[in-house]
């Protein structure tokens, strides 16, 4: 049961505030019944960015089944996620076997962005062209992410379990021109190979497509001919004007998991952060230097969606290299003090069963959140006592 403090200071009491309504059923209906003022607040809040507003929110004179989300805007989303003061915290990051944390700032991190943004011009590649991200969840994925984007080209976003046949039909179906991937990465004390999987994949491709590899400190990586390191690949150029689109222009394209035939292709627009960004500021109550952690993919929508929830709301993205189901996890969590967790039920009773966190331990979470799976109570009584029950 949250204090009257905990109530009044989240961001859906803000909004009840704003709207004069009284209670959560009253703002649910509210939101439902009037969308584009609902939404209207919401951009406010977020403090969107349009070089070019839009004519309106929502135009439904082609009927519900055909809405028209923001018609007549141009903007680039990416400049919204860079709101934070410079100095403030982008990233946290950390990794399996080291208890040792890296920072990085919203300046350092949209310099960064930007130099990604200009390499991708440097070497011939043009806007609406499609770019393979092909990598764990790391400082550099979500640069080479928002680059790609801010470029005004788009992410297509694979997970990098995927074997060389997977990867190849995903790119031939977003038509990609590139890949940015690693040569190798650790998981849970493994190492795994991702150049050589690109490599067959790529070679079977009927058009040609360009890698573009970041290696680890450890490595020395033999690249193919036409291949790119991605220090050579980035620019020294650190600013870049973004590339304006409406709405409606693909910025990622997911896709589903293939289970039950060919995989289907899921295009992300420059709408789909918004809602991103909503549910984190709304559903996770997400605040300026909050901490935010979700242990998944690029290739999944989390991954996605963690950037945007984060950063479109000043928070701090934490970043961990590795297998989350181990005590390595569990140290980062205590030690980058987040503050909204999100999981799987998987890791709740792996850690559960292997007793690795103490009661209240985390007593700075605030949120919990979880996606994937089917959760019971008892683990999740479990998780809520390792915050001692003050989150829910």
């Amino acid at each position: 049961w949250p204090t009257e403090q905990q109530v009044l200071a989240s961001n859906l009491a803000a909004l009840l505030e704003t709207t004069g309504l009284d209670n959560y059923r009253e703002l649910h209906r509210w939101s439902t019944d009037h969308r584009a003022e609902f939404w209207q607040q919401t951009l406010d809040r977020l403090g969107i960015r349009f070089a070019q507003p839009p004519d309106q929110v929502l135009d439904l004179s082609s009927g519900p089944e055909y809405p028209n989300w923001l018609p007549g805007a141009r903007f680039n989303i990416v400049d919204s996620c860079f709101q934070a003061a410079p100095d403030a915290a982008a990233i946290v990051h950390g990794s399996e076997g080291c208890e040792q944390l890296h920072r990085l700032t919203y300046g350092d991190l949209e310099r960064l962005v930007n130099r990604v943004a200009n390499g991708l011009r440097e070497q011939g590649i043009a806007e609406d062209r499609a770019i393979v991200l092909f990598m764990p969840m790391t400082v550099t994925c979500v640069a080479a992410y928002l680059g790609i984007i801010r470029a005004g080209c788009r992410v297509v976003s694979v997970a990098d379990s995927f074997s060389a046949t997977e990867l190849r039909k995903r790119m031939e179906i977003a038509g990609a021109s590139a890949v940015i991937t690693m040569d190798a990465f650790s998981w849970a004390g493994r190492r795994i190979e991702l150049y050589p999987r690109v490599r067959e994949a790529i070679e079977g491709c009927d058009t040609p497509v360009r890698c573009i590899v970041i290696s680890r400190e450890d490595s020395s990586t033999d690249l193919q001919d036409g291949d790119l390191s991605w220090d050579r690949f980035l620019s020294q150029n650190a600013t870049f004007k973004s590339i304006l689109g409406p709405a409606d222009r693909v910025t990622n394209v997911l896709f589903s998991s293939g289970t039950t035939g060919r995989p289907k292709a899921i295009p992300w627009t420059q709408l789909a952060p918004l809602k991103c960004a909503m549910d984190g500021h709304f559903h996770q109550d997400i605040h300026p230097g909050d901490v935010v952690a979700w242990p998944t993919n690029i290739g999944w929508m989390m991954g996605p969606w963690l950037i945007y929830a984060s950063l479109l709301n000043r928070a701090t993205m934490a970043l961990f290299e590795g297998a989350p189901h181990g005590s390595s996890f569990v140290g980062f969590v205590s030690q980058s003090r987040i503050s909204r967790l999100g999981l799987v039920p998987a890791l709740v009773r792996a850690w559960r069963s292997a007793d690795l966190v103490e009661p209240d331990a985390w007593p700075w979470i605030k949120t919990y959140s979880s996606t994937g799976e089917v959760s019971n109570p008892q683990d999740y009584l479990w998780l809520m006592s390792r915050s001692g029950y003050r989150a829910p």
